[in-house]
């Protein structure tokens, strides 16, 4: 779990960030830049457009797979997107930056998954490549789960095996309620050369030992010549943290988890009230108004 040290108490968004220094926007999506139906809000379109007139990048940043990232923000060419958790750096349809799982981890978490349900446990997993994510359980519940997030997805047989020929980038444990208190230590307890991370209330992630949204910013960052101070970012949960970190201007929901909340710079309106979308136009009120963005 990433660090949830103390930080000074995160304050309300009422002061405006120097317009002429903000140039990368990063937003996670569940919990964040969605609202509670996993919608981006219609205010948000036309935010989307002032920010390109003004010359300030947006970046989708997601434990979602990049194929569902670009169904929701396709017809924007040029976006560069953060997927898998900072595993897979996209833009215009090639990676970027990919940070692929060490081979040796697999077995063993598919071992764990697999036993563990079998006890009864409602517990599954997706092998996410970059071409696909890869699932075994293929009851209609599950399913629907995995496809709110992985809208390229096949049921296998055999996981491990229908990836050998893609490129591994992410596992994730679907643990209902339970993946903080039950899956996530377990999972750590293994003690596999490994990042593991709860990313919901319901996910956890494992991925290569390193990789995470902030070191993918980071990364990002540095090609485009954008500073830290340069940055503001939103975020929600624990894979948010390190990303959060990597922005001078970070900005936790009020939703978020307690440790998010205690380690961003400012507190943003919850995702059900949109805000994302009111924390970026009080702190940017030089931007100029579009007209609404008919989808």
């Amino acid at each position: 779990m990433p660090g949830t040290e103390q930080r000074p108490k995160a304050a309300a968004v009422n002061h405006p960030v120097e317009p002429s220094d903000i140039r990368l926007i990063v937003s996670d999506m569940d919990g964040t830049l969605l609202d509670d139906e996993g919608n981006v809000p219609d205010a948000f379109w036309p935010l989307l457009d002032d920010l390109h007139r003004a010359g300030i990048l947006f970046v989708p940043a997601s434990g979602r797979q990049y194929q569902t990232l670009h169904g929701i923000f396709g017809e924007h060419e040029g976006l560069i997107y953060i997927a898998e958790n900072g595993t897979n750096v996209v833009q215009g349809g090639i990676s970027l930056d990919l940070e692929p799982v060490e081979p040796p981890i697999i077995a063993p978490i598919l071992d764990w998954v697999r036993s563990t349900a079998a006890t009864g446990a409602d517990l599954g997993i997706v092998v996410c490549g970059a071409r696909s994510a890869y699932i075994e359980r293929s009851d209609e519940r599950f399913v629907s789960q995995v496809r709110r997030y992985y809208k390229a997805v096949e049921v296998v047989t055999d996981v491990r095996a229908a990836a050998l020929d893609d490129v591994v980038l992410k596992l994730a444990i679907y643990d209902p309620a339970c993946a903080e208190a039950r899956s996530g230590p377990a999972l750590r307890g293994l003690d596999l050369a490994a990042a593991v991370v709860v990313s919901g209330t319901d996910w956890v992630d494992v991925m290569r030992r390193g990789a995470n949204k902030g070191r993918a910013l980071e990364r990002l960052q540095l090609q485009l010549g954008i500073s830290r101070a340069q940055t503001m970012a939103f975020g929600d949960y624990l894979n948010d943290a390190e990303m959060l970190d990597a922005a001078g201007h970070s900005y936790a929901m009020a939703n978020g988890h307690p440790g998010i909340r205690a380690r961003a710079v400012h507190l943003a309106p919850s995702n059900s009230e949109a805000g994302v979308i009111s924390s970026i136009r009080a702190a940017l009120p030089h931007l100029q108004t579009g007209r609404v963005h008919a989808r």
